[in-house]
């Protein structure tokens, strides 16, 4: 791949901010901390937009040299490599890719590796994957090298394309899923890090380490967002919101000088150069962190109005929907001392209204930006679902159970719309599959799944089998939910159901 074209705006080795290249005989954990300059992210944005521009018109292999031509200039931008790998799916569905070319780049990649030059390898492969946009090993292997540079996002996105692709072989790589859990866990996105370890499990069921590390990690999981159902769950999360702030009022102090420095340096540069949108934005993002919304969304609108791209009304709906959340987490705190005020419920109810609205819009819209995005898909089932348009949802949650990273909760999700629809022996069907391919049975996810099993056998006055699941909640925790109530109240209906036969 020729290198991008030197002209005076190109960033140079030895530029004042950037990194010096690592020597032959380096490795990834003595090289230093790369840093990519603002001049070098502009470079590489005109190179992707410009590679858009190309694999829209159906020029391929110009499209692909400009989108490598971008990642030479800054290697970590995610999106710089999801447009090459759009433009490489595209080019093999027009019959175009493999051959010689996908060879040489895997031999050159791992000539550059044994060199210790761990960037080019990196790219090398990425040329490569452009021509053989499926391959596993290649895929696995850019994962690897982008850990290796620490850069954390790449990785995990090239990942996460590996655990597609090889579920699809006939013999699906398990350490694919056991090296992305640990990328997960690093991160402490720790419900992922458990996914991704299940579906490990799953291929290598014997490997009693994988099940152990599973249960582990579980315990640290994030519990998945409106899955906090009792109150004793509730009055937990605000003591310990309350302890965590008490203990942490010296870092914020700190946080907040660090937050009001960088804004002097961000507005000083920005007043500089008004139309650079990388200093727009990181402007921006630091006062959406200070607490200036307007603000922040005046920049964002401002990007928005003048490029006409779509991130920057993503972001601009991201903090939006931040906001709403803030308020109604506000509304819970001081419901939580003052529990009999009728106007903080009433305000309550009236943010969460908003937020449901708005929130279903933003995720409408992004579905038809990104129709081929599961994950946006799932979103979207979860705000059409506290709608009450199921059978919306439904089709959002189906389509969503082809990605392994929600496939558990998509089907979790069919079923509380089957039942929302009244098809309690629909619902009974998922939550049942979801339960035998979710192998753990101590996380919340474990436990949900099996409460609302049993909740649709009460609803079709199944008393045996709604008993038997309720009481095996109860044995494991006693606390959960409303079991213990509902599986005393139950046997005593079938209790009373015995004497009058």
């Amino acid at each position: 791949m020729p290198e991008p074209q030197k002209n005076s705006e190109e960033p140079q080795e030895k530029a004042e901010g950037a990194s010096p290249k690592p020597s032959q005989e380096g490795t990834p954990e003595t090289q230093p901390v790369e840093v990519i300059t603002s001049e070098a992210r502009e470079m590489a944005t005109g190179c992707f937009e410009r590679g858009q521009q190309a694999t829209v018109r159906g020029n391929f292999d110009y499209a692909m040299h400009l989108y490598l031509d971008g990642l030479r200039y800054n290697p970590r931008d995610v999106e710089g490599h999801k447009g090459l790998r759009e433009c490489a799916l595209k080019r093999r569905s027009v019959g175009q890719g493999g051959g010689l070319g996908a060879i040489l780049g895997q031999a050159k990649g791992a000539w550059s590796q044994m060199l210790g030059r761990q960037k080019d390898a990196m790219l090398e492969r990425v040329e490569a994957l452009g021509r053989d946009p499926q391959n596993v090993t290649l895929l696995m292997q850019i994962m690897q090298t982008a850990r290796r540079l620490d850069y954390v996002d790449v990785a995990i996105w090239y990942g996460e394309i590996a655990a597609e692709e090889t579920l699809k072989t006939r013999k699906p790589q398990k350490q694919v899923f056991t090296t992305l859990a640990d990328m997960y866990e690093s991160q402490r996105r720790f419900q992922d890090a458990v996914n991704a370890l299940t579906t490990a499990i799953k291929i290598d069921p014997a490997d009693r380490m994988l099940d152990k590390r599973a249960r582990d990690l579980s315990a640290s999981a994030s519990i998945e967002e409106g899955k906090l159902e009792s109150v004793s769950d509730f009055h937990d999360m605000i003591r310990d919101r309350r302890q965590a702030a008490a203990s942490a009022t010296q870092q914020v102090v700190r946080t907040r000088e660090q937050l009001d420095a960088q804004y002097k340096e961000l507005k000083a540069e920005f007043d500089a150069d008004p139309t650079n949108l990388f200093k727009l934005q990181a402007l921006a993002e630091c006062q959406w962190r200070r607490g200036d919304v307007d603000d922040a969304l005046g920049l964002l609108s401002k990007a928005l109005e003048s490029t006409k791209e779509y991130r920057f009304k993503f972001r601009m709906d991201d903090i939006r929907m931040a906001e709403l959340r803030r308020r109604i987490r506000e509304l819970d705190e001081q419901l939580e001392t003052e529990p009999g005020r009728a106007d903080l419920k009433a305000k309550r109810q009236e943010i969460v209204a908003q937020r449901d609205t708005f929130e279903l819009a933003v995720f409408t819209e992004r579905q038809q930006q990104y129709p081929t995005d599961m994950g946006i898909r799932y979103e979207l089932g979860i705000r059409q679902h506290r709608k009450g348009l199921h059978d919306e949802a439904l089709v959002s949650f189906q389509q969503a159970t082809r990605d392994p990273k929600r496939h558990i909760l998509a089907l979790n999700a069919l079923g509380k719309c089957f039942l929302a629809k009244g098809l309690p022996q629909e619902a009974q069907n998922q939550f049942e599959t979801a339960i035998q391919q979710y192998e753990l049975t101590g996380d919340p996810l474990a436990k949900e799944l099996r409460y609302n099993l049993a909740m649709v056998f009460e609803a079709q006055n199944k008393l045996p089998q709604a008993i038997e699941w309720y009481s095996g909640i109860v044995q494991q925790d006693y606390q959960y939910r409303d079991a213990a109530k509902r599986l005393e109240i139950l046997r005593r209906k079938a209790s009373g159901a015995q004497e009058q036969a």
